[in-house]
């Protein structure tokens, strides 16, 4: 079953294999020269950390490793406040990437696409099966570059000018304008203290690219070519959002947002009014919210084999035996990372009605596989057809196709966080001239530190709040507070009124 799937995982494998070998070998070999005295773990693309021999051995399960470890802090966050419903949303300089979070446990998929001819478009790459967060991901960074096409209609990406040479405004020789250079210009950004005063940007180089590429073509001066930029890459976003989950069954308007990387707190609340969300949280640290997943994340490992199982015919002594086996190589092989307290376990199986060609992941209940334990996840599969597809077909069998085991070690507890009690209200001492949506052109937005903001602190919009890693705009008619766990909560539409507060 799924050999071509197979194949290319194989493949795609044993190609990177002696690569990622030398390099982590000489990765590990500097660090230990270097004093390092413990465990070298890296994160894989399920969401958990392996060990650097595992990663040496498997290394396809390390792709997309990066963004996984955000969605995790996402699912962390979103456990410790108690949401039920969350869209993570990651934005850097390259690609931004959307994912659904229930319950504080994020979509996972058993395969993915790597090499796409072309980005946005599902079946044009190589699929690889591993386990993998499910997350949508688009040419929508900071450094995506902006033209005009020969329609005289203005596009964003996939194409990025990436860090060398990155925005014009870098002065390192780039060329052509990017949703960085816009949101320079719309005064979202100071040039004097982007990435912490590390990087002087160019304001007079970023309009000028912005002008030459965009807005003499379009018949736009002043700020209106950046602000078609930053509309253009906006609403990429939210049609890869709304398509995402629509393909899932979901109403992204029930959804709460968690919004981190370098640039997605720029874009973050502009994004939910276009999906219909009423909150927007950012995370403290959220210019770095993918490396604070990692530091979060469980050693893990996950085994899925394959055994076809008509449920109501299914003999139980070749299921009980294929799950004993599982769990033992997992749990041997998280054990060999030195970590043995503590360890659980999770099961799922992949189901389908007989014949088929995609399934659905369900849980296995915990205790001994019984018929009665498949017959609760038969209901569970129907249940969840049903709320993505709008039907159950009774008629018929459902038949299992591969089974999942994954063992980890236990995370740290999370600490629960109660929404934002508003105690002070301040008043900006300083303000910056900045474009907002909502009021259709520049306005003056409130400047604030993050480092100085405390729980209970709160303000309305138009505001930027500013931080090494990242900036938050928070546009008009918003109420930004903090929650004790020094989050930025935002809501849309709120004012002083409607909430109570004066």
């Amino acid at each position: 079953m799924r050999e071509y799937e197979r194949f290319s995982t194989t493949c795609a494998n044993a190609y990177i294999q002696p690569l990622m070998a030398g390099y982590l070998d000489r990765l590990n070999s500097l660090l230990i020269q270097d004093g390092l005295k413990c465990p070298l773990y890296l994160m894989m693309s399920g969401g958990g950390l392996t060990t650097l021999d595992q990663a040496i051995r498997y290394p396809v399960r390390l792709i997309e490793s990066g963004p996984a470890g955000g969605v995790l802090m996402s699912a962390r966050l979103a456990s410790a406040r108690r949401l039920k419903n969350v869209l993570s949303f990651d934005m850097g300089g390259t690609t931004a990437k959307i994912s659904l979070i229930e319950n504080g446990q994020p979509d996972r998929s058993a395969t993915f696409e790597v090499a796409r001819e072309y980005r946005d478009m599902k079946g044009s790459g190589l699929p690889v099966r591993i386990p993998v967060i499910d997350m949508v991901e688009i040419g929508a960074g900071g450094g995506s570059i902006a033209r005009v096409d020969a329609l005289g209609r203005i596009g964003v990406g996939p194409d990025s000018a990436g860090s060398t040479p990155g925005p014009v405004a870098y002065g390192l020789g780039g060329k052509e304008p990017t949703v960085t250079d816009a949101d320079l210009i719309l005064g979202r950004l100071d040039s004097d203290h982007f990435a912490g005063g590390g990087i002087q940007l160019d304001e007079g180089a970023a309009a000028a690219a912005l002008s030459t590429c965009v807005g003499e073509p379009l018949g736009l001066d002043e700020y209106w070519p950046a602000a078609g930029v930053i509309e253009i890459v906006e609403e990429n976003m939210a049609n890869a959002a709304r398509v995402h989950a629509v393909e899932r069954g979901k109403e992204p308007g029930e959804y709460t947002m968690i919004a981190f990387g370098g640039a997605a707190p720029l874009h973050a609340v502009r994004l939910a009014e276009k999906l219909g969300m009423d909150r927007v949280v950012i995370p403290l640290g959220a210019g770095v919210g993918s490396a604070i997943g990692f530091l979060q994340a469980p050693v893990s490992y996950q085994i899925v084999r394959s055994l076809r199982v008509l449920i109501g015919t299914e003999d139980l002594s070749q299921l009980i035996q294929l799950q004993d086996q599982m769990l033992h190589e997992a749990t041997q092989v998280v054990v060999a990372s030195g970590r043995t307290e503590g360890l659980r376990h999770n099961r799922q199986v992949a189901l389908r009605y007989q014949g088929q060609g995609h399934e659905l992941l369900v849980e296995l209940p915990e205790g001994p596989i019984t018929a009665e334990t498949l017959e609760l996840v038969r209901l569970d599969f129907e249940s969840l057809y049903r709320q993505v597809y709008g039907l159950v077909m009774p008629d018929i069998r459902v038949e299992c196709v591969s089974w999942s085991v994954t063992v980890m070690t236990q995370a740290a507890a999370v600490q629960l966080v109660n929404d934002p009690v508003r105690k002070q209200r301040l008043k900006p001492g300083e303000s910056r001239s900045t474009y907002d949506p909502t009021a259709s052109g520049m306005v003056e937005a409130g400047l604030y530190w993050r480092a100085e903001l405390s729980s209970g602190d709160w303000f309305v919009g138009p505001a930027l709040v500013q931080e090494d890693e990242t900036v938050t705009f928070v546009p008009s008619g918003c109420i930004c507070s903090v929650d004790d766990g020094s989050a930025l909560v935002i809501d849309r539409g709120s004012s002083t009124e409607t909430v109570g507060l004066s």
